[in-house]
């Protein structure tokens, strides 16, 4: 039994498989919320409740069986599918699911609290996100990473705490987050396009760029070609609608504030 998903070398099945590394970080994402919710200062608003338990739903599909097994081994586009959830879906849904009071009650100068200040500040996010994209990206990185546990679950985890950081600068509530929402626009506006380069890349290569799925056991008649110019294209038209609808939010938020 692996304790995570990654790259095996085996042919593909659709038999079930235990991944139990999988439900252990969901159960710790599980019972910190429970634990947060209880320390939570005043009544938290319930609709919160729905919003913390789709993302928790996000990261599991990205890192349990199927998807995880097929992107950790098999196919780039799933690979890229795990990157839509854990690096844009699943943060945002995470972060909206947290009591606000929770995040306004802990001390600016010390601990968690000086934490969450510092990294509102959108520029460092925004840097730290698209290099995490970037190098995890890199062909003998991922064939290196992928077909180890350890490895494997180094790329999950480095996607699932960019895309935090990314989304802090966004939804983080007045007296953390000092950006007006003109340039919370500009910033969500901005990270659909650094992406386009390497999605291009990927998309328009004229030869599979990663080994690791070039000599994956097959899927089907799914070519490495075929299966890589999918992978970039959902690299950039998966992740875009995704930043448009918070685009969307964050503008007519603002619009009715100054409505």
């Amino acid at each position: 039994m692996q304790f995570w998903c990654s790259a095996t070398g085996r042919p593909w099945t659709w038999e079930w498989q235990a991944y139990p590394g999988a439900w252990l970080f969901v159960a710790a994402l599980l019972v910190g919320y429970v634990i947060v919710r209880r320390r939570s200062p005043g009544a938290a608003e319930w609709w919160r409740i729905p919003l913390f338990l789709l993302g928790v739903v996000a990261v599991w599909a990205a890192i349990d069986w199927p998807i995880g097994a097929l992107g950790s081994g098999y196919l780039l586009s799933v690979h890229e599918v795990q990157y839509v959830l854990l690096g844009l879906v699943a943060p945002a849904l995470l972060w909206l699911g947290v009591p606000v009071q929770v995040t306004l009650s802990l001390p600016a100068e010390r601990g968690v609290g000086r934490v969450l200040h510092s990294l509102a500040r959108p520029l460092p996010a925004i840097a730290v996100y698209h290099l995490a994209l970037l190098v995890t990206h890199i062909p003998f990185i991922s064939d290196a990473l992928m077909p180890t546990q350890i490895g494997s679950l180094a790329i999950d985890l480095t996607w699932l705490l960019a895309g935090l950081w990314f989304w802090w600068p966004v939804v983080a509530p007045e007296g953390i987050n000092l950006v007006r929402a003109p340039l919370r626009i500009g910033y969500l506006f901005g990270s659909t396009i650094l992406p386009t380069i390497p999605a291009a890349f990927i998309t328009f290569a004229r030869y599979p760029l990663y080994s690791l799925y070039e000599l994956a056991p097959p899927i089907g008649n799914i070519a490495a070609k075929g299966d890589q110019q999918l992978a970039g294209l959902i690299m950039k038209l998966g992740a875009d609608p995704v930043i448009w609808i918070a685009m969307s939010i964050v503008f007519f938020r603002w619009a009715r504030e100054e409505g």
